[in-house]
């Protein structure tokens, strides 16, 4: 996997965009810092890179299956979370700040094959790909804010955005995982059961 991608083809799938008002799911002792991000292992970062990733879908589902559920049931006849997960929980609405705009790498349908970036860059449950495309877009090319993505486990829009463009963030809302209005439609659609006690 190359360590660079030349300019002309950042520029082939790159666009400046408003983060549409966005959800972020945060554990609750955060709450007072909704945009904070702490060096940790992620998709597009290694605990061990130097920088740091928020990420964020508009959709909520998506926000709440990306972060609390993954992978989990996978081979799994149960589908079930420990209430905890969801009472320590709390959740966010990124926006923009007037008159900014990320510029944003799209990696949504062809834009891997078009960046000459691996495929397993966005739809690996491996992250080795993704972290190494992270690395080197955020290193070789410092203009670029984040990236918009397909989920792997929705195919719903979300957004991972650089910590330095994090001074163009805003957030408008949020409340008690608990509490938000979707989720027990999220958890209905999916069959999710929750366990207290555990």
């Amino acid at each position: 996997m190359p360590t660079h991608y030349p300019r002309d083809r950042i520029e082939a799938v790159l666009v400046n965009a408003e983060l549409p008002p966005s959800y972020r799911i945060i554990p609750r002792q955060y709450c007072d810092t909704p945009l904070g991000t702490a060096p940790s292992d992620s998709r597009f970062c290694a605990r061990v890179d130097g920088f740091t990733v928020l990420y964020a879908s508009p959709d909520f589902a998506t926000a709440f299956i990306e972060t609390v559920v993954r992978d989990r049931f996978s081979r799994k006849h149960k589908s079930e979370i420990a209430a905890k997960e969801i009472t320590e929980r709390a959740w966010t609405l990124i926006t923009m700040k007037p008159r900014t705009e990320l510029s944003l790498l799209d990696l949504r349908r062809e834009g891997c094959l078009r960046l000459g970036a691996p495929t397993d860059t966005v739809n690996a449950r491996n992250h080795a790909a993704g972290r190494a495309f992270g690395r080197a877009v955020y290193a070789g090319h410092q203009d670029i804010d984040g990236l918009i993505f397909s989920s792997r486990l929705t195919g719903v829009d979300a957004y991972a955005v650089f910590d330095r463009a994090l001074e163009k963030l805003d957030t408008t809302d949020q409340g008690k995982l608990q509490h938000h209005p979707e989720l027990p439609a999220v958890l209905a659609r999916h069959k999710i059961r929750l366990v207290v006690g555990e």
